[in-house]
């Protein structure tokens, strides 16, 4: 029995989780660090835009960077795992390609994350303002309590599957569409 196209497969899954933990590790990072962000913003205030500019870009020179070096280890220790026809990765700058995997991943955890802020927003049956609010307010608390925050995560994985899914529709009909 084949599965409906859409319903997102390994790869879509593996994509999503990986971008979706990866982006949890940077958030923690920059959480971490935003009190000597603020601290060089009150020093040097004219520099509050560049770094608001740095921090937003940050997420996606890291996925960038990741997904050429993951790839580059993959060409060399496992060269059969690669698509043939594909170009090796070469160096430590990368190619284009993984600047589209950023930019697209950056994209993708965007997207996603506000499609689940706003899904379990519409969900709720109370106020709609009060609610969002609340969602945040949880996820946001320091307290033990993860169970928001999970399910927030879990919905956010399954919504960039789907986005990675489309991804991978796209590039097949373009693939065929050039075969043509």
């Amino acid at each position: 029995m084949r599965l409906p196209y859409w319903l997102p497969n390994l790869r879509s899954c593996v994509n999503a989780v990986a971008l979706i933990l990866l982006m949890i590790g940077i958030g923690n990072l920059i959480t971490r660090s935003l009190d000597k962000i603020i601290e060089l913003i009150h020093a040097v205030p004219w520099l509050s835009g560049i770094i608001v500019l740095l921090i937003f870009l940050f997420p996606i020179v890291a996925i960038t960077f990741l997904h050429h070096w993951f790839h580059t280890f993959l060409d060399i220790f496992f060269p059969q795992s690669r698509i043939p026809g594909d170009e090796t990765q070469a160096g430590w700058f990368p190619s284009i390609i993984s600047w589209w995997e950023g930019i697209y991943g950056w994209s993708v955890n965007v997207l996603s994350g506000l499609l689940v802020f706003f899904i379990l927003s519409a969900l709720s049956f109370s106020d709609y303002s009060s609610h969002m609010l609340s969602i945040l307010g949880e996820m946001m608390s320091k307290d033990n309590s993860f169970l928001p925050s999970l399910r927030f995560t879990v919905l956010q994985m399954i919504v960039a599957a789907c986005l990675y899914q489309l991804e991978y529709l796209v590039q097949q009909h373009l693939v065929a569409a050039a075969r043509r």
